[in-house]
């Protein structure tokens, strides 16, 4: 069922009686439709879902940067009040990051999201040839229009061909006022803001967010951090993603923080890092850590 919250679309699926609210954020030039294969396992959690349409992604929507997307977001999570569990994928990641910063949430889980402006990021460099392409466009305030051969290598590589050309059909431009502040103006995220459990799951094989950056982000908030050895940028829709579908949904119905802050170890009870990083601070702590962006005790 689509219902209007605030200025943006959103389609309501579960329970209307739910303990729990979950806010669902797509990425860039993608849709609600976006997390359809996982909406049975957040209805068997008992999780009520709300997948809301990005601004900037409907039919005739105006060019939008990243200021009025996390504005029209935080307006529709007023809309439907409370403290939802928020989730977002890639872009709305950093959406995400942003907004529990600023307000009260239950949770927040972070699936191959691109990181808060302390974390570098570096253009994959099999983009460098399909993304010269859009330099014009991207230049000329024009939406971008990624053609099938550089999404299939991106984002769309582990799909079956016919379900990455489907998807790839229902892809809308990338507004180009979001793409330019992504580029040149990520913002900076306090981590001391941000008051309740955070969870960063990531693919060990994301052609766009590499694992060790999503790894640095999962430090940065103190997460619990998965990683999923056989899954890229697109879960929901990849061969396994269901297994990460599940977790995800068993995470947002009762989120928890790590049990063990620092370990060597991938899982959903686990974390990741390195010991006993809550007793370093500051520039000791930058330097050891993942967050430092060094290489760590293991040299990954």
């Amino acid at each position: 069922m689509t219902t209007r919250f605030g200025t943006l679309d959103g389609v309501v699926y579960g329970p209307p009686d739910a303990a729990v609210v979950c806010v669902l954020l797509h990425g860039i030039g993608l849709g609600p439709w976006f997390w359809e294969p996982w909406i049975p396992a957040f209805t068997a959690a008992g999780v009520r879902t709300i997948a809301l349409r990005m601004p900037g992604h409907g039919p005739g929507d105006a060019d939008i940067g990243l200021t009025d997307t996390v504005t029209a977001v935080e307006a529709a999570l007023d809309a439907i009040g409370g403290a939802p569990v928020l989730v977002g994928h890639s872009m709305a990641g950093l959406v995400a990051q942003i907004l529990a910063s600023r307000r009260a949430l239950g949770a927040v889980a972070l699936v191959c999201p691109l990181a808060a402006g302390q974390v570098r990021v570096f253009p994959p460099r099999r983009a460098l040839p399909g993304g010269l392409a859009l330099a014009r466009p991207f230049f000329a305030g024009a939406p971008l229009r990624l053609g099938w051969s550089l999404y299939r290598a991106l984002g769309l590589e582990l799909l079956e061909e016919a379900t990455a050309r489907d998807i790839h059909a229902r892809i809308v431009p990338w507004p180009n006022r979001l793409c330019r502040d992504l580029v040149f103006a990520r913002p900076v995220v306090d981590p001391a803001l941000v008051n309740v459990p955070v969870l960063v799951a990531l693919g060990g094989r994301d052609a766009l967010v590499p694992w060790r950056q999503a790894r640095v982000l999962g430090d940065l908030y103190e997460a619990v951090t998965w990683r999923y050895d056989d899954l890229g940028h697109m879960p929901p829709w990849e061969p396994g993603g269901d297994r990460l579908g599940r977790d995800l949904a068993a995470w947002v119905a009762a989120p928890s923080r790590p049990k063990v802050l620092e370990s060597e170890g991938y899982g959903p009870a686990e974390g990741v890092g390195h010991t006993t990083r809550r007793q370093r601070r500051g520039e000791e702590m930058k330097r050891r850590s993942a967050y430092g962006q060094k290489g760590s005790a293991r040299g990954t």
